[in-house]
């Protein structure tokens, strides 16, 4: 029986597997800065933008080895480390994207207003992206990952490998075991965004339920239970205002608004309070893959309901 010393000196084209595994969690690691930087700066706050808890986004540790791996020997190839890059990555990242939505039936990214996407999983501007990566690899990244990897000993290396992969293989379990229930806990909050929904539709106030579409996301997406209080108010004083402005506007009808004004703020506090109170209830790996993947939930339900909307008018 092979040791665990013997096993990573196993080759796989022409590469040590303790190379590999080395590089593997580097790039991993990398590719997680790269990705959480990229969307905390879009969204102005900090992200975790990953599967795990932990600082590694095995997609790039993959797609970074299987690319190095397979197109080294063309390395002075600019255009066929470029689109052979493209043609690897792509296929990892629709195979990737297929398989979570087929464990976790829900969609952890989504190009679909991308153009040219094939079932919004990949799409051909991500696609190009992946090749420039391509090119950073051999030329900038994989210089400096060698390097890396040649600075600390091999005895070293080995037990970084080792718990590193242990340490992952717990993280990845709790967070799989999250992600699986993930739609079972998300379904309170789209009961609530239903029946508010409804309730609106139903009171025909057309301008407000469009305002609410858009800016729920943003509340369903914040964990702050400052930010979320600030958020209730805003939009309380909003809807009070637009019955208002609706009152003044239609004479025939200001009394039989004014009457139900009421009833319209208290179904609309009752509906933030039932939000809150869903999303504090939420696990702390839930609310970071709300925060981290925003195609999660009831967020693919506005497209839904943008088209119903079109189709109506």
């Amino acid at each position: 029986m092979l040791g665990s010393s013997q096993i990573l000196d196993l080759k796989i084209l022409g590469n040590d597997l303790y190379y590999i595994v080395n590089s593997f969690w580097i790039y991993s690691f990398f590719g997680w800065i790269w990705e959480s930087s990229f969307v905390s700066v879009k969204k102005r706050k900090l992200v975790n933008r990953g599967f795990v808890t932990g600082p590694v986004l095995t997609l790039y540790g993959f797609g970074a080895v299987l690319v190095y791996m397979f197109l080294h020997p063309f390395s002075n190839h600019i255009l066929t480390l470029f689109f052979g890059g493209m043609v690897v990555a792509t296929i990892l990242e629709y195979i990737t994207g297929v398989l979570m939505r087929a464990l976790f039936h829900t969609k952890w990214w989504d190009y679909s207003d991308k153009k040219f996407n094939f079932q919004g999983i990949i799409c051909l501007g991500s696609s190009i992206g992946w090749g420039f990566f391509s090119l950073l690899l051999f030329y900038a990244f994989q210089p400096i990952v060698g390097t890396i990897v040649a600075l600390y000993p091999r005895h070293y290396g080995e037990f970084f490998v080792n718990l590193v992969t242990m340490v992952y293989c717990v993280d990845f379990g709790m967070s799989a075991f999250a992600a699986f229930h993930v739609r079972e806990k998300l379904s309170n909050l789209d009961k609530t965004w239903d029946e508010f929904q409804e309730f609106l539709q139903k009171s025909r106030l057309g301008e407000a339920s469009a305002y609410m579409k858009n800016k729920t996301e943003a509340f369903y997406q914040d964990a702050s239970t400052i930010r979320i209080k600030s958020f209730v108010e805003d939009k309380k004083r909003y809807f009070s205002d637009y019955l208002d402005r609706i009152s003044e506007d239609n004479l025939e009808l200001k009394e039989s608004l004014m009457e139900r004004k009421d009833i319209y703020l208290e179904k609309f506090d009752r509906f933030l309070e039932n939000f809150m109170r869903d999303q504090k209830a939420l696990d702390r790996i839930t609310k970071r893959y709300i925060k981290a993947y925003p195609h999660l939930g009831i967020i693919k339900r506005f497209k839904k309901d943008d088209k119903k909307d079109k189709k109506n008018q």
